[in-house]
């Protein structure tokens, strides 16, 4: 490993909850803006659905310049929380979301492990360069 590669975010934004609307705000807007540098992988909880990102995406994108793979995938409706209910009544809050220099090669909700203890489904996101 040569240390060259997309920078990768870790999210948890915070919950858009009387009293904390401006922080979560602040979070998404942080997060949009991370999406300016060029090579970006980012993923986790957003405690935000892609209708709460509208007028944050530029140039195509869904938060900032970053797209999301859901979305790519054509699975944005499937729901990653809570996961005691199905998939389709659930919110799409968990995202992965990638720089212009990525494309999603494959995209899953995983509900296999809803019994596990998570309040929250993983996501399975495979990404290959956008020139390759």
């Amino acid at each position: 490993m040569n240390g060259v590669g997309p920078t990768i975010i870790a999210v948890h934004a915070g919950a858009p909850t009387e009293g904390a609307m401006s922080d979560w705000r602040s979070d998404l807007d942080w997060l949009a803006g991370q999406c300016d540098a060029p090579d970006v992988i980012m993923a986790g909880d957003f405690n935000a659905t892609l209708d709460h990102m509208a007028g944050r995406g530029i140039d195509g994108g869904a938060l900032g310049r970053c797209s999301d793979a859901a979305l790519s995938a054509g699975s944005a409706a499937l729901g990653t929380w809570p996961s005691n209910v199905p998939p389709l009544l659930g919110a799409p809050i968990d995202h992965v979301l990638a720089t212009k220099n990525w494309r999603v090669d494959a995209f899953r909700v995983l509900d296999e492990a809803d019994a596990s203890g998570s309040d929250h489904r993983p996501l399975l996101t495979r990404y290959l360069p956008a020139g390759g």
